[in-house]
């Protein structure tokens, strides 16, 4: 009986049997250690398993307390707990670095992906190898340059052509594939101009005998892609693009040489400007706009017709005075407000350096 073995009665008298000093009587000595099974150790495994390291190691740790002044059961769970949240941590920071190398990598200029961005290293003037090993960068950070593309040389099998028929060949064609990558010039920063990489005689020996096609800002760092093609430009915006493209970049040039192109080179301009003038009106008068574009496509395509005859006269004249005088007046005819006016229907830039807006 109680009061038999331990001279106590309930409530810390003393044994009457016995005459022993009373003692305080604790109610947990009689039940012994808590052998229940510790929640919080059972929760830490399962944070754990399902990789929950914030929660998994702080269940972990105030398991082990608890069950160390309760005498409870998981010990080894709470462990287990730990063990796991540490896996994940070092899962997580395997994954974060290999993140932060893949978008700051070094890489070899033929082995860059249309549309990665990059810092250049240094490189002599008219040097057409830059050092292969160049950093890439997300498009959102401060960068230099941005992939736009191959041109391509040979059939795969050839033998390395020289590094100026290379360069012959990029200042032909790179033209092309940074102006189908950025459908709209007016997008691109001032300072922002076409340039290549032409493979060394190694890389070509490799299979590398592609040339290597890219934007590059002179001067000011580039904050943001540049890339606004195709998959960028919605229906609408691309099917202007392309229509106008051709009777802009030549009525340009057309400007440029006016004062110190040779009568020829101005005569045979005026005469390539009355085609792709002629080309864009059918195109964009062929075509059904919204309504918030239409009013102001009639207004631009009114202004091509107007000049289209003083282009046509300019080109037949065999005067050079007339020429000059015929290429003023066809350019002084055109109304400039048509065409920002179209532009900020159909959401584009209207301003050089202006990104697509929304990008």
């Amino acid at each position: 009986m109680y009061g038999e073995t331990t001279g106590l009665e309930p409530g810390g008298k003393a044994d009457k049997s016995t005459g022993g000093p009373p003692v305080e009587w604790d109610p947990d000595w009689e039940r012994g250690p808590q052998e229940g099974l510790s929640g919080l150790a059972v929760a830490s495994l399962v944070f754990g398993v399902i990789g929950g390291i914030i929660f998994s190691p702080l269940l972990g740790i105030a398991a082990l307390v608890k069950i160390k002044q309760t005498g409870q059961r998981g010990k080894g769970l709470a462990v287990a707990g730990l063990v796991l949240s540490t896996f994940w941590l070092v899962v997580l920071a395997v994954v974060v670095g290999v993140n932060w190398h893949v978008g700051n990598r070094a890489e070899d200029m033929v082995a860059l992906r249309v549309g990665q961005c990059l810092d250049l290293p240094a490189a002599e003037q008219g040097d057409p190898f830059i050092p292969g090993q160049i950093t890439t960068l997300p498009c959102t950070q401060p960068h230099h340059a941005e992939m736009a593309g191959w041109v391509g040389f040979g059939d795969g099998r050839s033998a390395y052509p020289g590094a100026t028929a290379l360069v012959q060949r990029a200042k032909e064609g790179c033209p092309s594939v940074t102006r189908n990558y950025v459908l709209d010039p007016l997008s691109l920063p001032t300072d922002v101009q076409t340039r290549w990489y032409v493979p060394r005689d190694s890389e070509w020996a490799r299979g590398s005998q592609n040339i290597t096609c890219f934007l590059a800002a002179e001067q000011t760092p580039i904050g943001r892609p540049l890339r606004e093609d195709a998959s960028i430009v919605n229906p609408d915006q691309l099917y202007f693009l392309l229509a106008i493209r051709d009777c802009v970049q030549l009525t340009a040039g057309v400007d440029e040489l006016r004062a110190a192109g040779t009568p020829a080179e101005l005569r045979s301009l005026a005469a390539q400007t009355v085609d792709a003038c002629s080309t864009t009106r059918s195109k964009l008068q062929g075509r059904l706009w919204p309504s918030a574009v239409e009013p102001e496509m009639l207004r631009l395509v009114a202004d091509i017709e107007a000049a289209l005859p003083l282009w046509q006269s300019a080109a037949r004249t065999t005067s050079e005075d007339d020429l000059r005088s015929g290429i003023q007046q066809a350019q002084q005819v055109s109304d400039p407000d048509p065409m920002p006016a179209v532009r900020r229907a159909l959401k584009l830039s209207t301003t050089q350096g202006e990104p697509l807006p929304g990008q």
